[in-house]
């Protein structure tokens, strides 16, 4: 699935490198791009959040009514969820969209020789071979993540001795790799991978330390920051520990992420992440409690309107509901006249709608049975050349 991702968003890379003829800045321009397509969805995204801010007391006291009828909870639930016009899932679908993203990066930083140098797969696999055996030589051994990482290896070869692949008979393909411009401020690789304890402290360990660092930063600053907003668009918003804790492990985890892997993964997500806090702190100021009280209304009208011609999904859903209630209160008390009696012929006119319905629904199916058995033996009959008497017709 990686390399599936990797396919498309590999080309979009070799574009932006076309562009600039360095992998970092083509990295910073892939970033701003994929912001650029996903902003309609991220301003969706905080409308639906800052919608959900003030819709969660609503929430709150319908739990609080129904604490102890959970069915009648989640029919108000999807009631409010259809009045309101909000769909819960919805400030969740630019994060669905972000990880593939992310998995496709692993796939272009991984094998920049396939993405963004264009080189094909045979002369890869000489290349690969040339390495092994200059890692083997003199007893040496191949790096531990060779085998996942080959072509990462394979320009830093190219690129400390260019003639030690003399034997590919490919001089533009040593050329194209030795040219290939992957340096962060001209001093750090992002084949590198970040680390604590480099065999020599010097511009490019350190620059190597900060991507990290930096990521992590950015992503715990832009948790704070969305945090004290959505406190104080909703002051009287529960407090979800446990949604708190997930919030503030997750600049963690990037920060684990960018000492795992090469460097080039680490400053995408640095750079991701900072444009992300920059597009979050601007749609904040423009969809302040006031403007999304105004949208909130006006989408109810909007509602209104069309539903009159044609019901959305949610309001849909609901119809559902009611229509499933009224048959089940129908079929407890549809079943006896009042005094006791059973009732034996028929509906009577003071049956309710919701017992009329599944009447209907009983005769349908008896109807339909006795046509089945018609059918089965009007074709006995046929079969052994008997005459069919329909018993059913007058």
């Amino acid at each position: 699935m990686t390399r599936l991702i990797g396919i498309p968003l590999g080309w979009i890379m070799w574009l932006m490198y076309q562009i600039t003829h360095n992998y970092a800045w083509a990295i910073v321009l892939f970033t701003l791009i994929t912001k650029i397509l996903l902003f309609p969805l991220s301003v969706k995204q905080q409308k639906s959040s800052a919608a959900m801010s003030a819709f969660t007391p609503k929430m709150e006291q319908l739990k609080k009514q129904y604490a102890n009828n959970q069915q009648k909870l989640q029919e108000e639930q999807m009631k409010l969820y259809a009045e309101e016009g909000i769909n819960p899932m919805a400030s969740c679908l630019p994060l669905f969209i972000q990880f593939p993203i992310l998995f496709g990066i692993f796939d272009v930083v991984y094998r920049p020789i396939s993405h963004i140098l264009r080189a094909g797969s045979d002369v890869i696999a000489q290349a690969t071979e040339i390495c092994q055996k200059i890692f083997t030589a003199d007893g040496g051994t191949v790096p531990a993540y060779f085998a996942q990482r080959p072509e990462i290896y394979i320009v830093k070869e190219i690129q400390r001795d260019p003639s030690a692949f003399a034997a590919l008979d490919n001089p533009e393909f040593v050329e194209a790799v030795s040219s290939f411009n992957n340096k962060l401020f001209g001093v750090v690789d992002l084949g590198d991978i970040p680390t604590l304890h480099p065999e020599v402290w010097n511009a490019a360990a350190v620059i190597l330390l900060i991507i990290p660092i930096m990521s992590g930063l950015i992503q715990l600053f832009m948790t704070v920051y969305s945090q004290i907003r959505s406190k104080k668009m909703n002051p009287n918003a529960p407090d979800m520990a446990g949604m708190n804790i997930m919030l503030y492990v997750m600049p963690l985890f990037s920060v684990y992420i960018a000492f795992k892997y090469p460097a080039g993964i680490g400053f995408y997500w640095t750079i991701s992440s900072l444009f992300s806090c920059i597009q979050s702190m601007i749609l904040y100021n423009i969809y302040t409690p006031e403007y999304v009280a105004a949208l909130v209304e006006k989408d109810k009208e909007k509602r209104k309107k069309r539903n009159q011609t044609r019901p959305d999904l949610m309001a849909r859903y609901q119809q559902m509901l009611e229509e499933q209630q009224a048959a089940q209160n129908g079929g407890q008390s549809g079943g006896k006249k009042p005094g006791g009696a059973v009732a034996s012929a028929g509906l009577s006119k003071d049956t309710d709608e919701g017992s009329q319905e599944i009447k209907i629904s009983k005769a349908k199916q008896k109807e339909y049975e006795r046509m089945l058995i018609r059918e089965a033996r009007r074709r006995q009959a046929e079969k052994y050349g008997e005459e069919f008497i329909d018993d059913d017709e007058d």
